[in-house]
């Protein structure tokens, strides 16, 4: 069993070979005198067993009655090993000063780790613990978590529940936010604002459904950027068919408008491009309580620089302030590189269709399109128009209008 090898090693064991003309006598022997005998395997006229440093000091006589001849092949166990190293004292040293170094930073916070936040992202949240004097290298005793969960509500009213726990060396903190995040300078609506829909493009009306307010154009109507297309001004009128008085209302319509969009792109045909001649080069580094001790050093030439670490840990929760990692540095050299025509006739013509693409995320329907692309030496320009049908409308606030009181009448 497990706790019958430990305490094997523990006390320690030899392994033999007995050369003897009368080994079952001395078997005999040691079985009478209660020395228990393990391994055993014969080899030719040897035998090869396993017995304990403290029974192997009792073979003395045993031996000399059988006239035997005993070999140690092997020493094993805790005794033996301390007697070996006891000239390694600086070992013995390091492994002390490494567990009082571990049981240190058990008593500090190596690592933060949040979870469940959306819409205050980790650095923001990161930057405020520090304002608050909170972060990786402090002391467990200073971290009061009853308050900092406190705080964090009254800081990010966003914040509806947070938890906060020391796991090992690590902070943890959960949080769930609203699902509606108030901002942080809110705009109060004045509920009493009204406002008139004005068309955002010079084109033609397609079509138009009003909800709210008094439209003033209909289908085929033409139209002017800037012109008012429904009205938040409603008139109300009499029995006589005479306006009585205005009530202004928020318009609300879906207005469909024709128009023609400008569509302009133009760039150089000789760019910078990157070339990469050369290898290379990995410099591993660690980093100890803040401190990076690496080989890099600065290339002499352009290069890329590229840095991957990661913390140590003993346990999930238990992070050491040890990091370690690499720095590769790829060098690369700038050369100009001009596009033929067929490579810069291609280009413009992503550039275009990237830009049907936004127009088509507007609900817009492309009917035709005129465009005209010219090359010269160093640039390739994209010019020309896009009939399109795009749902649409700006707001304006409304002008009260004034009219002659007609509730007063003059009695003779």
């Amino acid at each position: 069993t497990f706790l019958d090898s430990m305490g094997k090693y523990i006390r320690g064991y030899v392994r033999i070979r007995l050369e003897s003309p009368a080994p079952e006598r001395f078997f005999s022997l040691c079985v009478h005198n209660r020395i228990p005998l393990r391994n055993l395997t014969q080899e030719g006229s040897c035998y090869e067993m396993e017995l304990s440093a403290r029974d192997f000091l009792r073979l003395g006589r045993f031996r000399r009655k059988t006239n035997a001849r005993i070999h140690i092949l092997r020493k094993n166990g805790l005794p033996f090993f301390l007697h070996r190293a006891q000239k390694r004292k600086a070992f013995f040293l390091g492994i002390l000063l490494g567990l009082v170094l571990l049981a240190i930073c058990s008593f500090r916070i190596w690592d933060i780790q949040i979870a469940g936040n959306r819409y205050y992202t980790t650095p923001v949240l990161l930057e405020t613990l520090s304002e608050w004097e909170i972060s990786c290298g402090m002391a467990k005793r200073n971290v009061d978590c009853q308050k900092l969960m406190q705080k964090i509500r009254q800081t990010f009213p966003g914040i509806v529940w947070v938890s906060a726990r020391l796991e090992g060396t690590c902070l943890i903190i959960d949080i769930k936010e609203n699902d509606e995040i108030p901002q942080e300078t809110p705009v109060k609506e004045d509920t009493r604002s009204c406002w008139d829909l004005t068309a955002p493009w010079d084109g033609t009306v397609v079509s138009i459904i009003t909800r709210a307010g008094m439209p003033l154009v209909k289908p085929g109507d033409l139209c002017k950027k800037g012109d008012i297309l429904v009205s938040g001004a409603v008139a109300i009128l009499d029995n006589d068919s005479q306006i009585q008085r205005y009530e202004y209302v928020r318009s609300d319509a879906d207005i469909v408008i024709e128009t023609r969009f400008p569509y302009y792109d133009e760039f150089s045909r000789t760019i910078t491009v990157k070339s990469y001649p050369g290898e290379q080069k990995t410099y591993p580094f660690f980093t100890l309580f803040g401190t990076d001790i690496s080989w890099y050093h600065t290339p002499k030439n352009t290069s890329e620089i590229y840095r991957t670490e990661r913390q140590l840990t003993l346990t999930p929760s238990f992070y050491l302030p040890v990091t370690v990692g690499e720095i590769i540095t790829i060098p690369y050299e700038k050369k100009s590189y001009c596009y033929t025509p067929e490579e810069a006739l291609e280009l413009s013509q992503k550039h275009l269709q990237n830009f049907l693409k936004n127009l088509v995320s507007e609900n817009a329907v492309i009917l035709s399109r005129y465009i005209q692309i010219k090359l010269t030496a160093n640039r390739c320009r994209s010019q020309g128009y896009i009939t399109i049908q795009i749902p649409g409308s700006d707001k304006s606030a409304v002008t009260p209008k004034e009219f002659p009181d007609l509730s007063a009448e003059t009695t003779e």
